[in-house]
């Protein structure tokens, strides 16, 4: 009976150790293959956090590549919209300019128009003129005999003609002139004597409302002013046109140059 105990325990030791010796190997193995994990895990992490490094790297790299491009962009649109705008200035300058010289031109040519439609001013003993004002002639021309005046009853010289005109009628130069003088006269009212050239004069008498002034060239068929109220020295000849001219200071009869 002792001697199976004895064996028993010696079983149960030698069982017991070979358990021993098994765990030992077993948590050996174990710990092994976990630190084979951890070993095979770390460089994983380590592989994931280099990984979402450079993750960040690209992307802080194609953040700063958008950046510079929109920086780009933005300078080319720049110096594109001042360089736009530099042309169209330029272009403004230049239309302005071109306008500028169009007006010049035009103004050239109008003053080159004016200059040539400017009345030619040469009277001469062949010059027909027109009649001023439409009428009957109340007094004529008379340098060489005496004529009757009406309102003065008496017989005078007449270094001009007077034209029966209903007051208010318009009053046109006869020939090209120009403006000599402009008169306040007691028998002939307000008078316009025009320069002809080569010495002849015209003068416009009893007016009213004039439409020239002195120094101005009037052309032939010009409205000069209009038939304004007789003079006392006509009271009862009643409103007309006094119409006189002379060649170097004498009287001429106007009739001869009238058609």
């Amino acid at each position: 009976m002792k001697k199976n105990r004895t064996m028993k325990v010696i079983f149960n030791v030698g069982a017991l150790a070979v358990l021993a010796a098994l765990g030992i190997s077993a948590y050996q193995l174990g710990t092994s293959k976990n630190g084979e994990i951890i070993q095979e895990i770390l460089p994983m992490e380590s592989v994931q956090e280099s990984d979402a490094k450079e993750d960040e790297t690209k992307e802080e790299a194609s953040a700063q590549a958008d950046t510079r491009l929109v920086q780009a962009e933005t300078d080319s649109g720049s110096i594109t919209a001042g360089e736009n705008l530099i042309q169209e200035e330029t272009q403004t300058d230049v239309i302005k300019t071109a306008s500028s010289a169009e007006a010049a031109a035009e103004t050239g040519a109008s003053g080159t128009t004016a200059l040539n439609m400017a009345p030619e001013i040469l009277f001469s003993e062949d010059t027909l003129m027109e009649w001023p004002v439409n009428g009957n002639i109340l007094i004529d021309y008379s340098m060489d005999n005496t004529t009757y005046f009406p309102t003065l009853d008496q017989y005078r010289l007449s270094s001009g003609i007077a034209v029966q005109a209903v007051q208010g009628a318009p009053v046109q130069s006869a020939v090209n002139g120009k403006v000599l003088t402009i008169a306040q006269d007691a028998q002939t009212g307000t008078t316009v004597t025009m320069e002809l050239g080569n010495g002849y004069q015209a003068i416009y008498g009893q007016l009213t409302d004039l439409q020239v002034e002195q120094g101005d060239t009037v052309k032939k068929g010009t409205t000069i002013g209009y038939i304004g109220t007789p003079t006392k020295y006509y009271s009862k000849e009643g409103s007309n046109l006094y119409f006189a001219m002379k060649k170097d200071g004498k009287p001429i009869d106007p009739i001869v140059y009238l058609p």
